[in-house]
């Protein structure tokens, strides 16, 4: 599904926490690996194109011999390729996954600020809301397994859209020899309720609501191609991003697979806003699919 990854590093060690990610998926789906940095462009020194073009210049050799010492400590069985562009952050590595057929970018939610440093929360998001390509976020919370990716979760809410990440969460998963597990979180609607009457009445709603939720997800199990997957479907109550956070946390969840929107309704996710709040809180990659 991934045939070239792109991880974006700015030099710091917070950075690096994206490259274990990214090579697990390159080594399981034989990908490309690109490393690339960004040499921040000096404006000041616009004014004396010699001084201008030395600084580029110490700036990109530095970028390389970076970038080639982290390649090599690599040691991995798939090609990996070093590049260095000059620009702004974000617009630069938007331009860069344009330029050259990026699948997939791999890369912390943040870095050290400085002068050869990235505001690396702005960047992130930045990258992740116009990215054309799926985008996994490594958070500040992540608590990385040296093992590799072992378990793979993809929350449903019952739409189409949110559907879009459950190939490629299952593809991952066989690729990796990861389990994969299907949620569904159903709201509470007595929640804002006081009488006892009108609580009988939204517990049997309440109820019903399971119900659906518990044969959708046995319905897209059914329905599932057996790449000799384990596959475990479960179905919980409550607030839907403090859900999947929940079960993440008590699960050991290495990565979470959703996609960037999904339908709104009496029975959908708000589906950008739960994709946000789970970016911010998760203890693991999120990888967030690009609506087709």
């Amino acid at each position: 599904m991934f045939k070239h990854i792109l991880v974006p590093l700015d030099g710091s060690t917070l950075a690096e926490r994206a490259l274990p990610l990214a090579t697990s998926i390159a080594e399981a789906m034989s990908a490309q690996l690109t490393l690339l940095r960004i040499v921040p462009q000096f404006a000041i020194l616009a004014a004396d194109p010699m001084l201008y073009e030395e600084m580029n210049r110490l700036g990109e050799e530095e970028a390389y011999a970076y970038l080639r010492s982290q390649a090599d400590d690599l040691d991995l069985n798939t090609r990996v390729e070093v590049a260095c562009e000059t620009g702004q952050p974000a617009e630069t590595v938007i331009r860069y996954v344009e330029r050259h057929s990026i699948d997939l970018i791999v890369m912390s939610s943040h870095g050290r600020s400085g002068l050869n440093r990235w505001v690396y929360g702005s960047v992130a998001e930045r990258v992740l809301r116009q990215a054309p390509c799926a985008t996994s976020i490594i958070s500040s919370r992540a608590m990385l397994e040296e093992q590799g990716c072992k378990s793979i979760l993809v929350p449903l809410d019952g739409s189409e859209l949110a559907e879009q990440a459950l190939e490629p969460g299952r593809i991952l998963a066989a690729a990796m020899g990861a389990h994969l597990h299907l949620l569904r979180i159903t709201t509470p609607t007595h929640q804002m309720l006081e009488t006892t009457s009108m609580k009988e009445v939204f517990d049997g709603i309440e109820d019903k609501e399971t119900q659906d939720a518990e044969a959708y997800l046995r319905a897209v199990y059914a329905d599932t191609p057996d790449d000799h997957v384990f596959i475990k479907v479960e179905t919980s109550e409550g607030s839907v991003a403090a859900g999947i956070i929940d079960y993440v946390e008590k699960n050991g969840i290495n990565m979470i697979v959703m996609s960037s929107h999904g339908r709104t309704g009496l029975r959908r996710w708000v589906y950008g806003s739960v994709a946000e709040k789970v970016l911010r809180s998760a203890c693991c990659a999120t990888m967030i699919m690009r609506e087709r």
